[in-house]
This record gives structure tokens, C-alpha cells and sequence, in this order.
């Protein structure tokens, strides 16, 4: 039994790695483009990428949760990272 548990590790570990590499995409998202800033990404990052946002939020709360929005999406960021970034509807 025990050999069997080790062959079967051992079997699963490529598709275990292939799993952790790649990003689970929401339903919603499924067969469009993801053209919104992904998580983590700094503020610099983002106005290198994606230029000037259309209105500029003021941090509210603590830790500061400042929004940039854009005209198809709008970033939330902590401090200076990005932690949510949201598609506006059509």
C-alpha cells in the first residue's frame, strides 16, 4: 500500500506543477482579454501601462484604500499596490 501511495505522488507531481503555475480565471472572465491591473503591481506600474487615470480618489480608511478610475475599469490600491481592479459594465 505504501508503495502504491508513493507511485501515485510521484505520478501526480508534473500536473501538481502545472497547476500552481498557472492563474485561475473567474467564469465572468472566461474569452476576453484580462486588460485590467493584476494584483500587487505598483501604482508607477500601473500609470506606466495604462496611463493617466480619468479621476483620482482620495485614500479613505486604514490602511488608505485610494481608487483610480479609469474609463473601462477602476483599480483599488493599498497604500501603493494594487489590491482589486474592477471592469465597469457596458
Amino acid at each position: 500500500m505504501k508503495n502504491w501511495i508513493i507511485a501515485a505522488v510521484i505520478a501526480a507531481g508534473p500536473m501538481l506543477a502545472i497547476a500552481e503555475e498557472s492563474e485561475p480565471v473567474p467564469v465572468g472572465s472566461q474569452g476576453q482579454q484580462q486588460s485590467t491591473p493584476r494584483h500587487g503591481i505598483s501604482m508607477d506600474s500601473v500609470r506606466s501601462q495604462y496611463g493617466e487615470p480619468a479621476q483620482i480618489l482620495q485614500p479613505v480608511g486604514e490602511p488608505p484604500i485610494t481608487r483610480w478610475v479609469y474609463q473601462d475599469f477602476t483599480v483599488y490600491f493599498e497604500f501603493d499596490k494594487v489590491i482589486h481592479s474592477v471592469t465597469h459594465k457596458a
